[in-house]
């Protein structure tokens, strides 16, 4: 068993995919998941509809929803509205780091 923490990003929070879930003091939500679970049993054990889900992060790098999440990773499910924010970031080149691989 591990446990990884969840930030449900936009709309995702706004529309209470988190509830019922143990919340972290930094709004994060706390979920329990088998050993070897991949981000796409994060977007399932969050209940979120994998539709909804535009853009997926572990420990603020982009990664596809296959990747395997080892305890205490920060996974953030991102829904399009959000997504197309990143996506003007990286195309105004800000010389921010806004932790997506290139």
């Amino acid at each position: 068993m591990l446990t990884v923490n969840v930030l449900l990003s936009g709309r995702l929070k706004l529309d209470g995919y988190g509830r019922g879930h143990e919340m972290n003091d930094d709004t994060t939500f706390r979920l329990a998941l088998n050993d070897g679970s991949t981000v796409q049993d994060v977007i399932g054990g969050m209940r979120v509809p994998s539709e909804k889900v535009a853009l997926t992060m572990i420990n603020g790098c982009q990664c596809p929803a296959d990747m395997r999440v080892r305890p205490g990773d920060r996974v953030i499910l991102i829904p399009q509205d959000v997504a197309v924010l990143w996506g003007a970031f990286r195309r105004q080149n800000l010389g921010m780091s806004v932790g997506l691989d290139a």
